[in-house]
C-alpha cells in the first residue's frame, strides 16, 4: 500500500468497465476517437478473456476514473520470460486534483497485474510520454527508421511527393527468396515454426491470427519467405493503401530469418509493377539495415527532398516520424506493432 493506494482504486479493467472507458476517452484523450464509438473495435483492442486491457485508477470517493494505462499483448504465453506488452493509451485527468505521476504509478503497476516481461512502445509522443519513459523507467528510446522503395515507371505520384527519384539497385543472388502467400493461420502453421524465432517482442500464432488474419477493418496479406530448399524462415505482413486514386503497399510486421529480406529485390520490383504501387516503405527499428538496404530500399533520412506519408485516416502528405521506447537491447518494432496500424475512422456504411 502506498499514498495512490489510499485515495484510489488499481486495477485491471472489467467487462462492465468498458463503458465508462470509452466515455473517458471521448471526454479526455479526444472526442469523437474511434475507440469511444466502435466497441467492436475497442473489444477487438483491448478485450482479452475475462480482462480489459487498462490499468484504471478509481476514486475511491468519487469511483470516477481519473487515470488509465492501455497495453496490448504481443502473445498469449503463460510464459513470464516470453511474455510481453505493448503501451497504447495513458492518461491521467489533468484538471482534477490527483496525486502527481499517478500516470507512471499505473505504468508501473502494469508489470505486477500482468507478469509481463517488458512493457514497450512505438508512437510515443516525443514531448511527453518519451521524457518520461527514460526519467523514471531508464529506457531507451529512439527513432523508428522509414525506409521505401520507389516505383520508378510512376508518371505522376499522387500519395508521394518525388522531387528525388534516384534508387538503390537490389541485390541479386544466386538463391533468391521465394514468397509464397499464406491465406490462414493453419497455412502458417503447417510451413512456419514461430518458436524457434527469439526475439523481443515474443509473438506466437495466436498473435499472428488475431491481427493479420482476423482484423476487423483492414486486410492484411501474410507472406512466407522461403529459401532455395522451399523452407519457410520468416514471415512478413503486409497492407495496400488506396488513397487519391493511387496505392502503395506498406512491409508492417516481420518475424524470422531477417537475411532472407536480402534476396526479395526482384519479389518487390514484381509487386511494383503488377499492382502499380508508388512505392512500398517500411518503418522498423532494429532490424540488420543491410538486409534491407541489398533489398533495394532507400533510408528516408532529415535530408530526403522526398515525402513518403505516414498517415491516412485522415490522409497527410507530409513524412513523419515514430518514436519508440524499450528496455533491451535488440528488441525489434514494426508498423503493426501496438495501435499505430490500427484505423482512426470508423466503417463507412454500406
Amino acid at each position: 500500500m502506498n499514498k495512490y493506494d489510499e485515495r484510489y482504486e488499481i486495477r485491471l479493467a472489467k467487462h462492465s468497465d468498458i463503458e465508462n472507458i470509452m466515455s473517458f476517452l471521448d471526454t479526455y484523450w479526444r472526442e469523437g476517437h474511434i475507440m469511444a464509438r466502435d466497441r467492436e473495435l475497442f473489444e477487438y483492442e483491448y478485450v482479452n478473456g475475462d480482462t480489459v486491457n487498462f490499468v484504471l485508477a478509481i476514486d475511491k470517493g468519487t469511483q470516477l476514473i481519473e487515470g488509465i494505462f492501455g497495453f496490448l499483448n504481443c502473445s498469449q504465453t503463460p510464459d513470464s520470460t516470453k511474455k510481453d506488452i505493448w503501451g497504447s493509451m495513458w492518461k491521467v485527468v489533468d484538471t482534477h486534483d490527483n496525486i502527481p505521476f499517478l500516470g507512471v504509478e499505473l505504468a508501473r503497476r502494469v508489470f505486477a497485474l500482468t507478469g509481463c516481461r517488458t512493457q514497450i512502445g512505438n508512437g510515443a509522443n516525443p514531448n511527453t510520454t518519451i521524457p518520461l519513459r527514460r526519467m523514471f523507467f531508464g529506457d531507451k528510446v529512439a527513432r523508428m527508421q522509414q525506409y521505401y522503395l520507389l516505383n520508378n515507371e510512376i508518371d505522376e505520384y499522387k500519395i508521394a511527393i518525388i522531387q528525388n527519384k534516384d534508387s538503390a539497385d537490389y541485390e541479386v543472388t544466386d538463391n533468391g527468396t521465394f514468397l509464397v502467400e499464406f491465406n490462414s493461420i493453419d497455412d502458417v502453421k503447417r510451413n512456419f515454426d514461430i518458436d524457434r524465432v527469439e526475439s523481443i517482442p515474443y509473438k506466437d500464432y495466436w498473435y499472428i491470427n488475431k491481427r493479420f488474419f482476423n482484423h476487423p477493418y483492414y486486410k492484411y496479406n501474410v507472406y512466407g519467405l522461403q529459401d532455395a530448399n522451399r523452407k519457410t524462415g520468416a514471415l512478413m505482413m503486409t497492407r495496400t493503401i488506396e488513397c487519391n486514386g493511387s496505392k502503395i503497399m506498406r512491409i508492417v510486421d516481420y518475424i524470422g530469418d531477417q537475411q532472407l529480406f536480402a534476396s526479395l529485390g526482384k519479389n518487390f520490383a514484381s509487386l511494383l509493377k503488377e499492382h502499380e504501387y508508388e512505392y512500398i516503405d517500411f518503418y522498423t527499428l532494429g532490424f540488420n539495415e543491410k538486409h534491407i538496404l541489398s533489398a533495394g530500399f532507400k533510408l528516408r533520412t532529415d535530408h530526403d527532398p522526398n515525402v513518403i506519408p505516414n498517415y491516412f485516416e485522415p490522409f497527410v502528405r507530409k513524412n513523419a516520424d515514430i518514436w519508440a521506447h524499450y528496455k533491451f537491447d535488440g528488441t525489434l518494432f514494426f508498423k503493426a506493432d501496438g495501435d499505430q496500424d490500427r484505423p482512426n475512422q470508423l466503417k463507412k456504411n454500406p
